[in-house]
């Protein structure tokens, strides 16, 4: 009733509007062409109105070519009937390297949108736009060196709290919790942890599909059928399981990738004590390596946040390991084509881990006004990253810094909001002997950074 009395009214202002204007300027006769425009443009919104007013309630289920004429089809009134939303996460960083310049990364803005097609059908995506913008100029000399890349696309057929299917399209691989949750605002370092470059190869998708479920009140899972791992590394025409990259240039081309190599993962998560949040994850990947010899890689991760209750202090920790039944077939240990094995062998296993403490500092009585949900979070954080163990007889061992690692990290987060926050932190390999400018996820830093979701 409420829809038809203000199309009654805004029909009824419309006319009055017209009449007012005629009894103004009916006797000015340079001004009876342009007042037969404004009212053949009154037709036609009266017009609009009408049907506005006659059509039946939305279903939520229309086209965008249904909307109103007129109307934007990104205006919060269409937005709202449509069940159309739109998150987004983004981070800037500005660092002080050990080597190099020091440089300046826009390096994540994220779109989100995601669209309820029915109660029990809801469209999820991820759109992201790395390092500022991405370089499409035919001499490859722009300002711009990013890239534009789907990180989720799927629907979840919502069937009960037990049991719903995520549909065939490229989600997140879940394994690990930075993997699924890598918004800035969830982890207190400027960049991820060292565990999640080269162990868990974070932002880590695949094209797939999969299930997912509540076991209990306390404990649900995941299980998901993905594209597998390549030991080709598609940018560099070289390997991709590599010492120095671990499994990170080993994650699958979304469009390309060899799809008879399917790998199947789960995870297994627990929020069931107070204070306390962990999961377990597998993955397991058969591959080709080199001259399309079989290898197949299996990780295992188990990892866990603890805020002891009443306190502010906080304890993160992660453990990760890969297990590599035949490395002999691996192009790293033959001869590829930009390969040389002498210095970039893997052997059986590659693992990593870290532990981090956190303290939340932010007094009651500082809670008012804007300081109301501030937070501030001084940590410290040490991580292992070993990427040559159980090596093949005959293999040369990194000890320069880029291959097994130890870091410390010390920093502080200050939360305006829980929404926005700022960063600041060093980071030592206490393993570095001969970093360069080109060996970034090796080499000392000092980083400012800023990060927001919603």
């Amino acid at each position: 009733m409420k829809k038809h009395h203000h199309s009654s009214i805004a029909i009824f202002a419309a006319v009055a509007l017209a009449l007012s204007r005629v009894n103004v300027r009916a006797d000015d006769a340079s001004g009876i062409a342009e007042l037969r425009k404004e009212m053949q443009v009154l037709r036609e919104e009266v017009a609009a109105l009408k049907a506005a007013r006659s059509a039946p309630a939305d279903t939520g289920t229309a086209s965008p070519a249904d909307a109103p004429a007129g109307s934007s089809l990104l205006s919060k009134e269409f937005l709202d009937a449509k069940g159309l939303t739109f998150g987004f996460y983004g981070e800037t960083k500005y660092r002080f390297p050990e080597s190099g310049a020091n440089s300046f990364d826009a390096h994540r803005y994220v779109l989100t949108p995601s669209y309820q097609i029915a109660d029990w059908l809801v469209f999820n995506s991820e759109f992201e736009l790395e390092h500022g913008g991405v370089d499409d100029s035919v001499s490859r000399s722009s300002r711009f060196d990013g890239e534009l890349e789907i990180e989720q696309m799927y629907v979840d057929i919502l069937i009960n709290e037990h049991f719903n299917i995520r549909s065939l399209g490229i989600d997140l691989v879940p394994v690990g919790r930075l993997n699924l949750y890598h918004e800035p605002t969830t982890f207190y370092s400027t960049e991820r942890p060292e565990l999640y470059r080269e162990i868990i190869p974070t932002t880590w998708m695949e094209p797939s599909m999969g299930v997912f479920g509540k076991i209990t009140d306390s404990l649900d899972y995941r299980l998901q059928v993905s594209a597998g791992l390549e030991d080709f590394n598609a940018s560099a025409a070289g390997a991709g399981v590599t010492a120095v990259n671990g499994m990170r240039n080993a994650r699958p081309r979304i469009r390309g990738a060899n799809e008879n190599k399917v790998a199947t993962s789960g995870r297994l998560h627990f929020n069931g004590i107070n204070g306390l949040d962990m999961s377990s994850s597998f993955y397991v990947s058969p591959s080709k390596g080199f001259n399309d010899q079989d290898v197949t890689m299996t990780l295992v991760d188990i990892e866990a946040v603890y805020r002891v209750p009443k306190t502010g202090l906080e304890l993160r920790g992660d453990f990760a390991t890969w297990f590599i039944d035949k490395p002999e077939n691996l192009i790293a240990n033959n001869s590829g084509p930009t390969n040389n094995p002498a210095i970039d062998d893997v052997g059986k296993r590659m693992y990593g881990w870290y532990a981090e403490a956190a303290y939340h500092f932010w007094p009651e009585a500082w809670r008012e006004g804007k300081g109301k949900e501030m937070d501030f979070v001084p940590f410290v954080r040490y991580s292992s990253i070993t990427t040559q163990t159980g090596l093949l007889a005959g293999s040369g061992e990194l000890n320069n810094g880029t291959a097994n690692r130890d870091f410390v990290t010390v920093g502080a987060a200050w939360f305006l909001t829980p929404r926005f926050v700022i960063k600041a932190d060093w980071r030592r390999n206490l393993d570095d002997s001969a970093a360069t400018a080109a060996s970034t996820s090796s080499q000392d830093y000092v980083q400012m950074g800023v990060g927001v979701a919603f």
